[in-house]
Parts: C-alpha cells; sequence; structure tokens
C-alpha cells in the first residue's frame, strides 16, 4: 500500500516541482527579506512585489519543464489567466497569514532582536503551506490534460 503511494505521488513531475517550488521558495524568501529590510518596504509591499514576481517565475518553469504544457493561442492565455487566478488565492493566503504573523504578531510579542528571524520563520511557514496549494492547484485545474 505504501509503496503504491510513493510510486503515486513520487515521479517525475513531482520532483521537478519540488526543484522549481524550492528555488521558487528561495527567491520568494530572498526578495522578500531585501525588499523588506535593505528597500525599508512594508511588509505588505514587499511581501506582494515578491509574490508577483514569483508568480511569473513559477508559471514558466511549471509550464515548460514541470507539466511540459503544449497549449498554444487562446488555450495557452487561458491557461495563463487559469494560472494567474488559482496563484491569486495562494497570494492571498500567503498575503494574510505574513501580514498578520509579522505586523500582529511578531512586532507585538516578539522582542526587537529576534524580530527579523521569526519574520522569516513565518514566511518560509507560509511557502510550505502555499507550495501545496499550488501544486494541486497546478495539477488539476490549470495543466490538466484533458
Amino acid at each position: 500500500m505504501k509503496k503504491v503511494f510513493l510510486k503515486k505521488t513520487i515521479n517525475k513531475e513531482t520532483i521537478l516541482y519540488l526543484f522549481f517550488g524550492v528555488l521558487a521558495t528561495l527567491l520568494n524568501i530572498i526578495l522578500f527579506y531585501f525588499f523588506v529590510t535593505q528597500l525599508k518596504m512594508s511588509t505588505f509591499w514587499g511581501n506582494l512585489l515578491d509574490t508577483v514576481i514569483c508568480i511569473l517565475f513559477q508559471y514558466f518553469t511549471n509550464r515548460i519543464w514541470v507539466f511540459k504544457s503544449e497549449n498554444k493561442g487562446k488555450n495557452a492565455l487561458k491557461e495563463f489567466f487559469q494560472f494567474l487566478f488559482t496563484r491569486s488565492i495562494t497570494a492571498i493566503i500567503d498575503q494574510i497569514f505574513v501580514v498578520v504573523g509579522v505586523d500582529f504578531f511578531v512586532r507585538k510579542f516578539i522582542i526587537q532582536t529576534q524580530q527579523s528571524i521569526w519574520s522569516l520563520g513565518i514566511k518560509i511557514l507560509s511557502n510550505i503551506i502555499v507550495i501545496v496549494l499550488n501544486y494541486i492547484f497546478s495539477k488539476f485545474f490549470v495543466f490538466n490534460k484533458k
């Protein structure tokens, strides 16, 4: 039973998705850190901007290498908008999780010297939740081969 489940879930597609997901997550965290700490953007705007950049990165990597979509023209455009729609849902989840976690939890309950690490921890936890949801949406709603 366990081997069958592993065989169905661990395949080239999931490995590629995880690989590009890790790259997107690293990019997401690095950009968030850069925008908020170096450019002094608010949590809201820094997180929003890094999310937009990463959504575009994810679309092209998912389309080309993970799900190998061959859609063209209207179908490719439909696919892109479905991707944007599903990513918008998870971006809203991420935005709420990060802003509430950082601005209302970390800044109120964590001492100043530990706020950066706690903020990154919240961002990483949010990314884990978003990665799982994004895979489900991409696999079954965006790049599903009908």
